[in-house]
């Protein structure tokens, strides 16, 4: 990046400070996108480049180690760290010492970062909400943010002066194949692949051995140049939000199964609004026979089956499905409009476990999934469906 390029982006990023401006400046590059957020003229955060969740770590274990923050209270909105240090600081888990600087880390990050990839264009976007009139003590002023791009472009400056555009800090070193000669020399080998193991980006190794990254790349310089390392690039790590949606999802049982048996279409679409909105999965059948190997995989919970189908009659359908011994045990629900005392004893000899009338009251199913579903594994009803809320348009 040159001088009055370097002149140019200190202009664009300062600006909004200047005007006490509140909104965000885009900036793009290469394949990636940068942007810097501003409330009333202070910077609250920098996002852009490859590594977004590595940089906020790396970040926190340098500035404050023993920080714990809480996932589950942010929303996975576009400034999730910014919440994750306002959240911590106003729990007094970080004070604003540690929180400036895990701020002042990133964007200083973003800055290189951005310098190395040379930004062809910038757009400034308002934003469209009156911000809130109570001030916060960690975004950045306008004079620091005038600090920081004077400390990185200088930084850039030195980088550039030693040959080493090349070697950019999102890159991760990489050993190429050792030839050891001795015990010792294996030793060091082993120690060397650990750190050049392809993973750890020039950033991750400055933090590591508490090394300026220009330092580090000096050094990676010549070994690069004697062939014996290559860089690579790396892939980002999952965000604390991602990852509890990994960790819930590994520990939460599956929802528990449901078909729904009926050549109408509205019919099945009507029950699986129903269920569905209340976190089960359900399985629409419309040709049993021809579906029946879905059925035998899916081995659904509880099943809703329809009397009347072109196919084959739902009563027979049911005693068929009690001979296998898949379904056995399953509940079967008989759907039908014909509700007589003789079309319920018929259901029953067929092995029906109950009967429901059509058109399906949304209440009604619920009751009957809950009847026949065990409580534990029923997910949580976070409301009570209205009749006419789900009321279908075709009778059936």
């Amino acid at each position: 990046m040159r001088a009055q390029d370097t002149a140019q982006l200190a202009a664009t990023l300062l600006t909004p400070g200047r005007e006490q401006s509140t909104g965000k400046v885009t900036i793009a590059a290469r394949s990636h996108q940068w942007e810097f957020y501003y409330l009333r003229g202070q910077l609250l955060y920098a996002i852009g480049g490859p590594h977004r969740t590595r940089r906020w770590e790396r970040a926190v274990r340098q500035c404050c180690p023993k920080f714990r923050f809480d996932p589950e209270r942010i929303s996975p909105a576009s400034l999730w760290e910014y919440q994750l240090l306002a959240n911590g600081l106003s729990r007094q888990h970080i004070n604003l010492k540690q929180a400036k600087a895990v701020l002042v880390s990133v964007i200083k990050e973003v800055l290189l970062s951005l310098m190395a990839a040379s930004p062809t264009e910038a757009t400034w976007v308002p934003s469209r909400r009156s911000p809130a009139r109570k001030t916060s003590p960690l975004p950045l002023a306008v004079s620091e943010v005038e600090q920081l791009l004077h400390e990185t472009s200088q930084l850039w400056h030195h980088w550039q002066e030693k040959g080493l555009d090349y070697l950019q800090p999102d890159r991760a070193p990489t050993l190429q194949e050792p030839s050891a000669n001795s015990e010792q020399a294996g030793q060091s080998t082993l120690v060397l692949s650990q750190l050049f193991n392809g993973q750890n980006t020039v950033w991750d190794i400055a933090a590591q051995q508490k090394r300026s990254p220009l330092d580090v790349a000096r050094t990676l310089h010549h070994f690069v140049q004697k062939g014996k390392l290559a860089l690579c690039d790396v892939t980002d790590l999952p965000s604390p939000m991602a990852q509890l949606q990994m960790v819930s999802a590994a520990v939460k049982p599956p929802a528990p199964c449901i078909a729904c048996i009926d050549d109408s279409a509205a019919a099945t679409k009507h029950i699986e609004t129903i269920l569905i909105r209340t976190g089960y999965r359900v399985v629409c059948v419309r040709d049993p026979l021809a579906e029946m190997s879905r059925l035998l995989e899916e081995k659904p919970d509880l099943i809703f089956l329809d009397v009347v189908m072109p196919t084959v009659d739902g009563r027979d359908l049911c005693n068929f499905l009690r001979k296998t011994s898949v379904f056995r045990e399953t509940p079967i629900v008989i759907l039908t409009s014909c509700d007589g005392a003789i079309d319920r004893v018929r259901a029953n000899l067929s092995g029906a476990s109950d009967f429901l009338s059509k058109p399906a009251d949304p209440q009604k199913v619920l009751e009957m999934t809950r009847k026949h579903i065990p409580a534990a594994s029923v997910p949580s009803l976070p409301f009570k469906i209205q009749n006419s809320e789900l009321k279908m348009k075709t009778s059936v």
